[in-house]
């Protein structure tokens, strides 16, 4: 398994998360542009750093994402229908890099 520094690994899906939640970190991440990384920083609520966690899934490969999301106990195709559901709510056809 691959070292993937400061991110926490998910224990929930994306479907599993409130929406408002959700938007609040992805406006933060994507909207304001501040790395994943600052946003876990920024942060000790452990809810919080899962759900910023999760926001940073729409970044990765889908090999990772699993990799990542293996503490969820949804089957593989659930997780990436979800993750691609968020994905076209918010208008996303390509995968987004962190910069």
């Amino acid at each position: 398994m691959r070292n993937h520094s400061g991110i926490h690994h998910p224990r929930h899906c994306f479907c599993q998360i409130p929406e408002s939640e959700l938007l609040y970190w992805l406006k933060k991440r994507y909207l304001e542009q501040i790395p994943t990384v600052h946003l876990l920083d920024s942060t000790d609520d452990l809810h919080e750093k899962e759900v910023i966690s999760i926001v940073s899934m729409l970044d990765v490969d889908e090999a990772t994402m699993l990799e990542l999301m293996g503490d969820v106990e949804m089957p593989e195709h659930h997780i990436m229908h979800c993750r691609e559901n968020l994905k076209k709510l918010l208008g996303l056809n390509s995968p987004l890099r962190e910069k």
